[in-house]
Protein backbone atom coordinates (compact mmCIF):
# COMPACT_ATOMS: atom_id res chain seq x y z
CA UNK A 1 0.00 0.00 0.00
CA UNK A 2 2.80 2.43 0.68
CA UNK A 3 4.55 1.86 -2.32
CA UNK A 4 1.53 2.20 -4.77
CA UNK A 5 0.82 5.51 -2.96
CA UNK A 6 4.18 6.86 -3.41
CA UNK A 7 3.89 5.82 -7.12
CA UNK A 8 0.41 6.89 -7.47
CA UNK A 9 1.82 10.40 -5.93
CA UNK A 10 4.90 10.48 -8.13
CA UNK A 11 2.75 9.71 -11.12
CA UNK A 12 0.48 12.92 -10.79
CA UNK A 13 3.20 15.12 -9.65
CA UNK A 14 5.29 14.01 -12.71
CA UNK A 15 2.54 14.62 -15.00
CA UNK A 16 2.06 18.02 -13.90
CA UNK A 17 5.73 18.96 -14.63
CA UNK A 18 5.46 17.22 -17.71
CA UNK A 19 2.91 19.63 -18.54
CA UNK A 20 5.45 22.44 -18.05
CA UNK A 21 6.39 24.49 -15.07
CA UNK A 22 4.31 26.97 -12.86
CA UNK A 23 4.54 30.09 -14.36
CA UNK A 24 3.55 33.06 -11.76
CA UNK A 25 2.15 36.25 -12.89
CA UNK A 26 3.96 39.12 -12.44
CA UNK A 27 2.91 42.43 -11.40
CA UNK A 28 1.32 41.43 -8.13
CA UNK A 29 -0.92 38.75 -9.36
CA UNK A 30 -0.52 34.83 -9.44
CA UNK A 31 -1.73 31.93 -11.50
CA UNK A 32 -5.09 31.16 -9.61
CA UNK A 33 -5.92 35.02 -8.35
CA UNK A 34 -8.64 35.00 -11.00
CA UNK A 35 -10.69 32.31 -9.94
CA UNK A 36 -11.02 29.36 -7.50
CA UNK A 37 -9.28 26.20 -8.26
CA UNK A 38 -10.61 22.60 -8.23
CA UNK A 39 -8.96 21.82 -5.53
CA UNK A 40 -10.06 24.73 -3.67
CA UNK A 41 -13.43 24.21 -4.83
CA UNK A 42 -13.91 21.29 -3.21
CA UNK A 43 -13.41 22.30 0.50
CA UNK A 44 -16.12 23.61 1.61
CA UNK A 45 -14.77 26.61 3.92
CA UNK A 46 -13.44 27.98 0.51
CA UNK A 47 -17.58 28.74 -0.35
CA UNK A 48 -17.91 30.57 2.76
CA UNK A 49 -14.30 32.58 3.41
CA UNK A 50 -11.81 33.01 0.50
CA UNK A 51 -8.66 32.21 -1.23
CA UNK A 52 -7.18 34.61 0.95
CA UNK A 53 -7.43 35.81 4.18
CA UNK A 54 -6.69 39.28 5.71
CA UNK A 55 -6.44 40.33 9.18
CA UNK A 56 -6.21 43.89 10.11
CA UNK A 57 -3.37 44.40 12.66
CA UNK A 58 -2.96 48.19 12.54
CA UNK A 59 -4.41 48.67 16.10
CA UNK A 60 -1.40 46.96 17.49
CA UNK A 61 -1.74 45.80 21.40
CA UNK A 62 -3.96 47.87 22.24
CA UNK A 63 -6.48 46.52 20.16
CA UNK A 64 -8.49 43.32 21.42
CA UNK A 65 -9.32 42.24 18.63
CA UNK A 66 -8.04 41.93 14.53
CA UNK A 67 -10.26 42.52 12.27
CA UNK A 68 -10.64 39.91 9.38
CA UNK A 69 -11.61 39.98 5.99
CA UNK A 70 -11.54 37.79 2.90
CA UNK A 71 -10.89 37.98 -0.54
CA UNK A 72 -10.76 35.71 -3.64
CA UNK A 73 -8.94 37.59 -6.03
CA UNK A 74 -5.15 39.53 -5.45
CA UNK A 75 -6.39 43.29 -4.90
CA UNK A 76 -6.07 45.56 -7.83
CA UNK A 77 -3.04 46.37 -8.16
CA UNK A 78 -1.21 43.83 -6.34
CA UNK A 79 -0.33 43.56 -2.74
CA UNK A 80 0.67 46.80 -1.62
CA UNK A 81 3.23 47.71 1.54
CA UNK A 82 -0.22 48.02 3.76
CA UNK A 83 -0.54 44.27 3.25
CA UNK A 84 3.00 43.43 4.52
CA UNK A 85 2.98 45.91 7.20
CA UNK A 86 -0.44 46.73 8.92
CA UNK A 87 -1.98 43.99 7.62
CA UNK A 88 -1.49 39.76 7.47
CA UNK A 89 -2.20 37.92 3.98
CA UNK A 90 -2.45 34.52 3.96
CA UNK A 91 -3.54 31.67 1.26
CA UNK A 92 -6.00 28.82 1.20
CA UNK A 93 -3.95 26.06 0.78
CA UNK A 94 -6.45 23.04 0.43
CA UNK A 95 -6.04 19.63 1.47
CA UNK A 96 -3.72 17.03 0.40
CA UNK A 97 -5.88 14.37 0.85
CA UNK A 98 -4.60 12.23 -2.17
CA UNK A 99 -0.84 12.54 -0.72
CA UNK A 100 2.33 14.64 -2.10
CA UNK A 101 5.97 13.10 -2.30
CA UNK A 102 7.78 14.73 0.21
CA UNK A 103 11.86 14.94 -0.09
CA UNK A 104 13.92 14.49 -2.74
CA UNK A 105 15.00 11.96 -6.24
CA UNK A 106 18.57 10.91 -5.57
CA UNK A 107 19.76 12.26 -9.11
CA UNK A 108 19.03 16.27 -7.30
CA UNK A 109 21.60 18.34 -7.44
CA UNK A 110 22.38 19.58 -3.88
CA UNK A 111 20.48 16.55 -2.28
CA UNK A 112 21.20 15.30 1.16
CA UNK A 113 20.79 11.78 2.28
CA UNK A 114 17.92 13.14 5.14
CA UNK A 115 15.95 13.72 2.22
CA UNK A 116 14.52 10.20 1.84
CA UNK A 117 11.47 10.56 -0.46
CA UNK A 118 7.84 9.24 0.93
CA UNK A 119 4.33 9.88 0.78
CA UNK A 120 2.40 12.46 3.14
CA UNK A 121 -1.12 13.11 3.30
CA UNK A 122 -2.67 16.16 5.07
CA UNK A 123 -6.12 15.63 5.83
CA UNK A 124 -6.77 19.71 6.86
CA UNK A 125 -6.84 22.46 4.90
CA UNK A 126 -5.14 25.49 5.91
CA UNK A 127 -4.00 29.03 5.89
CA UNK A 128 -0.33 29.96 5.38
CA UNK A 129 1.39 33.45 5.39
CA UNK A 130 1.72 35.07 1.94
CA UNK A 131 4.63 36.36 2.56
CA UNK A 132 7.39 35.74 5.88
CA UNK A 133 6.18 38.24 9.13
CA UNK A 134 7.80 41.39 8.51
CA UNK A 135 9.53 43.77 10.88
CA UNK A 136 6.70 46.27 10.78
CA UNK A 137 4.17 42.93 11.41
CA UNK A 138 6.58 41.61 14.06
CA UNK A 139 6.60 45.29 15.58
CA UNK A 140 3.13 45.69 15.69
CA UNK A 141 2.01 42.29 17.46
CA UNK A 142 4.87 42.53 20.03
CA UNK A 143 6.07 46.21 20.61
CA UNK A 144 9.71 46.00 19.94
CA UNK A 145 12.21 45.66 16.66
CA UNK A 146 14.45 42.65 17.48
CA UNK A 147 15.85 42.72 13.64
CA UNK A 148 19.57 43.33 12.64
CA UNK A 149 18.54 44.67 9.39
CA UNK A 150 16.88 47.48 10.89
CA UNK A 151 17.53 50.45 8.27
CA UNK A 152 14.75 52.93 9.40
CA UNK A 153 14.11 53.80 5.89
CA UNK A 154 13.50 50.24 5.09
CA UNK A 155 13.16 48.35 7.76
CA UNK A 156 9.14 47.72 7.93
CA UNK A 157 8.45 45.82 4.53
CA UNK A 158 11.65 43.63 4.73
CA UNK A 159 10.85 40.10 6.92
CA UNK A 160 11.89 39.68 10.55
CA UNK A 161 15.10 38.16 11.96
CA UNK A 162 17.02 37.47 14.59
CA UNK A 163 14.11 35.86 16.13
CA UNK A 164 14.13 32.11 17.97
CA UNK A 165 11.50 29.44 18.07
CA UNK A 166 11.02 30.71 21.85
CA UNK A 167 10.18 34.32 20.65
CA UNK A 168 7.94 32.94 17.94
CA UNK A 169 6.26 30.36 20.55
CA UNK A 170 7.61 30.24 24.64
CA UNK A 171 10.12 29.08 26.06
CA UNK A 172 7.96 26.98 28.71
CA UNK A 173 4.87 25.64 26.73
CA UNK A 174 5.78 27.18 23.52
CA UNK A 175 8.13 24.47 23.50
CA UNK A 176 6.18 21.33 24.40
CA UNK A 177 5.55 20.60 20.65
CA UNK A 178 4.05 17.85 19.59
CA UNK A 179 2.75 17.34 23.01
CA UNK A 180 0.84 19.75 22.58
CA UNK A 181 0.26 22.92 20.77
CA UNK A 182 -0.01 25.46 23.50
CA UNK A 183 2.11 28.14 23.57
CA UNK A 184 3.41 31.01 26.09
CA UNK A 185 1.42 34.02 26.24
CA UNK A 186 4.05 36.33 25.72
CA UNK A 187 5.10 34.77 22.67
CA UNK A 188 4.03 36.19 18.89
CA UNK A 189 2.15 33.49 18.75
CA UNK A 190 -0.02 33.98 22.36
CA UNK A 191 -0.22 38.08 20.71
CA UNK A 192 -2.06 36.44 18.06
CA UNK A 193 -3.97 33.74 19.15
CA UNK A 194 -5.62 36.24 22.42
CA UNK A 195 -6.65 39.00 19.96
CA UNK A 196 -7.95 35.67 17.17
CA UNK A 197 -10.12 33.38 18.92
CA UNK A 198 -11.50 31.80 16.21
CA UNK A 199 -8.09 30.50 14.70
CA UNK A 200 -5.33 28.46 16.03
CA UNK A 201 -2.00 30.52 14.79
CA UNK A 202 1.52 28.53 14.56
CA UNK A 203 4.35 27.74 12.54
CA UNK A 204 3.84 25.35 10.03
CA UNK A 205 4.46 21.29 10.39
CA UNK A 206 7.59 20.35 7.91
CA UNK A 207 5.01 18.84 6.09
CA UNK A 208 3.31 21.83 5.88
CA UNK A 209 5.47 24.13 4.64
CA UNK A 210 7.42 21.46 2.44
CA UNK A 211 3.78 20.95 0.48
CA UNK A 212 3.00 24.52 0.54
CA UNK A 213 6.48 25.67 -0.95
CA UNK A 214 5.94 23.15 -3.74
CA UNK A 215 2.38 24.14 -5.06
CA UNK A 216 1.96 20.62 -7.10
CA UNK A 217 5.80 20.25 -7.89
CA UNK A 218 8.66 18.01 -7.22
CA UNK A 219 11.58 19.62 -8.63
CA UNK A 220 13.88 21.33 -6.71
CA UNK A 221 12.21 25.03 -6.84
CA UNK A 222 8.26 25.82 -7.15
CA UNK A 223 8.98 26.80 -10.46
CA UNK A 224 9.07 23.80 -11.82
CA UNK A 225 12.64 23.80 -12.27
CA UNK A 226 15.75 21.90 -10.80
CA UNK A 227 19.04 23.37 -10.29
CA UNK A 228 21.96 23.51 -12.03
CA UNK A 229 24.42 24.48 -9.69
CA UNK A 230 24.89 23.98 -6.06
CA UNK A 231 26.09 27.44 -5.52
CA UNK A 232 24.44 30.42 -8.10
CA UNK A 233 22.22 29.68 -10.37
CA UNK A 234 19.75 32.03 -13.03
CA UNK A 235 17.02 29.82 -12.41
CA UNK A 236 17.02 30.75 -8.58
CA UNK A 237 17.77 34.15 -9.19
CA UNK A 238 14.21 35.03 -10.11
CA UNK A 239 13.05 33.58 -7.17
CA UNK A 240 14.40 34.52 -4.42
CA UNK A 241 17.69 36.33 -2.16
CA UNK A 242 20.20 34.41 -1.12
CA UNK A 243 24.16 34.04 -1.28
CA UNK A 244 24.26 34.79 -5.51
CA UNK A 245 22.03 37.88 -5.47
CA UNK A 246 22.52 39.07 -1.73
CA UNK A 247 26.05 41.21 -2.28
CA UNK A 248 26.57 38.74 0.84
CA UNK A 249 26.47 42.12 2.91
CA UNK A 250 26.55 41.81 6.72
CA UNK A 251 26.15 45.60 7.43
CA UNK A 252 23.18 46.46 9.72
CA UNK A 253 22.31 49.76 7.46
CA UNK A 254 22.06 48.20 4.37
CA UNK A 255 19.06 48.98 1.76
CA UNK A 256 17.66 45.86 0.47
CA UNK A 257 19.15 45.61 -1.99
CA UNK A 258 21.73 43.74 -0.26
CA UNK A 259 20.88 41.13 2.86
CA UNK A 260 17.53 40.35 3.21
CA UNK A 261 15.43 41.81 0.30
CA UNK A 262 11.75 43.35 1.05
CA UNK A 263 9.15 40.77 0.93
CA UNK A 264 7.33 39.91 -2.82
CA UNK A 265 10.66 41.30 -4.62
CA UNK A 266 10.79 38.26 -5.90
CA UNK A 267 7.88 35.58 -7.92
CA UNK A 268 5.29 33.73 -6.20
CA UNK A 269 4.51 29.94 -6.74
CA UNK A 270 1.68 28.60 -8.33
CA UNK A 271 -0.33 29.09 -5.17
CA UNK A 272 0.71 32.64 -5.11
CA UNK A 273 3.32 32.41 -1.80
CA UNK A 274 6.43 34.66 -2.17
CA UNK A 275 9.98 34.16 -0.57
CA UNK A 276 9.54 29.97 -0.19
CA UNK A 277 13.06 29.88 -1.46
CA UNK A 278 15.62 32.21 0.48
CA UNK A 279 15.37 35.61 2.37
CA UNK A 280 15.17 34.17 5.65
CA UNK A 281 15.51 30.67 6.95
CA UNK A 282 11.59 29.71 8.37
CA UNK A 283 11.32 28.02 11.55
CA UNK A 284 8.88 24.80 11.44
CA UNK A 285 7.76 23.46 14.69
CA UNK A 286 9.30 19.86 14.19
CA UNK A 287 12.13 18.76 16.03
CA UNK A 288 15.13 17.54 13.69
CA UNK A 289 14.61 13.82 12.90
CA UNK A 290 14.68 11.14 10.34
CA UNK A 291 11.89 10.46 8.33
CA UNK A 292 9.44 7.86 8.84
CA UNK A 293 9.74 4.90 6.20
CA UNK A 294 6.11 4.44 5.80
CA UNK A 295 2.76 7.07 4.54
CA UNK A 296 1.87 9.39 7.31
CA UNK A 297 -0.70 11.19 7.63
CA UNK A 298 -0.67 14.47 9.33
CA UNK A 299 2.79 14.27 10.80
CA UNK A 300 3.61 16.03 13.77
CA UNK A 301 7.97 15.17 13.76
CA UNK A 302 9.74 13.57 16.06
CA UNK A 303 8.41 13.63 20.08
CA UNK A 304 11.23 15.12 21.06
CA UNK A 305 14.57 15.82 19.73
CA UNK A 306 18.25 18.39 19.94
CA UNK A 307 17.17 20.75 17.18
CA UNK A 308 14.15 22.40 15.74
CA UNK A 309 13.78 22.45 11.85
CA UNK A 310 14.13 25.30 10.08
CA UNK A 311 13.03 25.37 5.75
CA UNK A 312 13.50 27.57 2.64
CA UNK A 313 17.55 28.98 2.98
CA UNK A 314 18.39 32.66 3.10
CA UNK A 315 20.37 34.96 1.79
CA UNK A 316 23.51 34.13 3.02
CA UNK A 317 23.23 30.82 1.54
CA UNK A 318 24.32 29.29 -1.49
CA UNK A 319 21.32 27.25 -4.07
CA UNK A 320 21.09 24.33 -3.11
CA UNK A 321 20.12 25.17 0.80
CA UNK A 322 17.12 26.76 -0.63
CA UNK A 323 15.71 23.94 -2.33
CA UNK A 324 12.29 22.86 -1.39
CA UNK A 325 13.41 19.83 0.15
CA UNK A 326 16.50 20.84 2.18
CA UNK A 327 16.07 20.46 5.82
CA UNK A 328 18.11 23.15 8.25
CA UNK A 329 19.15 22.67 11.53
CA UNK A 330 21.63 24.88 13.55
CA UNK A 331 22.94 25.30 17.44
CA UNK A 332 23.99 22.95 20.14
CA UNK A 333 21.61 21.04 21.68
CA UNK A 334 19.33 22.43 24.74
CA UNK A 335 19.87 26.19 22.81
CA UNK A 336 18.77 25.74 19.19
CA UNK A 337 15.53 27.04 20.20
CA UNK A 338 16.48 30.11 21.71
CA UNK A 339 19.37 31.35 18.48
CA UNK A 340 18.35 34.45 17.25
CA UNK A 341 20.16 34.97 14.22
CA UNK A 342 20.50 37.40 10.70
CA UNK A 343 19.01 34.83 8.82
CA UNK A 344 16.00 33.26 11.00
CA UNK A 345 12.54 34.81 10.90
CA UNK A 346 9.51 32.63 10.15
CA UNK A 347 5.88 32.61 8.07
CA UNK A 348 2.38 31.84 10.54
CA UNK A 349 -0.47 29.33 9.77
CA UNK A 350 -3.79 29.22 10.49
CA UNK A 351 -5.51 25.92 11.36
CA UNK A 352 -8.99 25.86 9.89
CA UNK A 353 -11.13 24.55 12.68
Amino acid sequence: MKNMLIVMVLGLALRTVAEGPAMPVTNGTDAVASSVSPAAAAQPEILTNGIYMIIDISGGSSTSRYAVSYLNAVPEGGWTDAFKTTRMVFRYIPAASNGFLMGSPQEEIGRTVDEIPHAVILTKAFYLGVFPVTQRQWELVMGDRPSYFNNETYYAGRPVDQVSFADVRGASDGALWPETNTVDRSSFMGKMRRKMRSMIFDLPTEAQWEYACRAGTITALNSGYNLTSVDSDQRLDTLGRYWSNSRLFLRQGCAPSAATALVGSYLPNAWGLYDMHGNVWEWCLDWYGPYPSDTVVDPVGPPSGAFRVLRGGSWSYGAAFCRAAYRYYYGSRGTSESLQCHDFGFRVVATIP
